[in-house]
């Protein structure tokens, strides 16, 4: 009897330092990924918005470098930058063929511009499309920063959480209408301008290329 309270005070402890971890882990977690809300300003529409759906049948199932993910479930990014690319008219040394997601994600991983998570890897990608890349958390975004990028004609990536599930996820911002900003959703079938009020104005990181 005496050993079998024992056991369960041991289980009870370990038990607490499981729960603590995981408390800590996620503060963390929140603290790492913590965001800003935006508010756009004057009306900016442009007309060249490109759309890409990231589980469009030409290129889904295609993996990210040699991982174990594919585009649709995991290539917002890829069609973020495929968009920004084409939006902004950059071109790439050594690429002969129409720039799509399925052409850029294959670029990527001839590249080896994906880890072995498929996570994309910021140097290699510079490297490969011989342009700089800027990489801020949201909290380092300077006042205006956004409209402004838009407005010179350079449109930002920017990480957000799914309204449901709050699943990190990329969109590319491309203008502004009414105090709010619009968004390329990979995720949006129907390939239409999504609000980032969808998204509770809240970004959390911003990548975008320099032209």
């Amino acid at each position: 009897m005496i050993r079998h309270r024992k056991r369960t005070l041991a289980a009870l402890i370990l038990a607490a330092i499981i729960l603590a971890g995981i408390a800590v882990t996620g503060v963390y977690i929140y603290a790492k990924h913590s965001g800003i809300k935006l508010e756009a300003g004057t009306d900016y529409m442009i007309d060249n918005v490109v759309y890409y759906y990231q589980k469009d049948s030409r290129w889904k199932d295609d993996p990210l470098g040699t991982s174990q993910y594919h585009m649709g479930d995991s290539g917002c990014l890829v069609c973020c930058l495929a968009a920004e690319i084409n939006m902004q008219q950059i071109e790439i040394d050594g690429f002969n063929t129409e720039l799509d997601p399925k052409t850029l994600n294959s670029f990527f991983s001839q590249n080896n511009v994906y880890d072995s998570e498929g996570n994309i890897q910021w140097a290699a990608l510079e490297n490969a499309i011989g342009k700089n890349v800027v990489l801020k958390d949201a909290s380092e975004l300077e006042n205006n920063e956004i409209q402004k990028l838009i407005e010179s004609g350079c449109f930002p990536v920017v990480m957000v959480k799914m309204p449901k599930s709050g699943n990190l996820h990329f969109v590319l911002i491309v203008s502004c209408k009414d105090g709010d900003f619009i968004c390329m959703d990979p995720m949006n079938k129907d390939l239409k301008p999504v609000p980032l009020s969808y998204f509770n104005n809240t970004i959390y990181s911003v990548r975008y290329i320099q032209n």
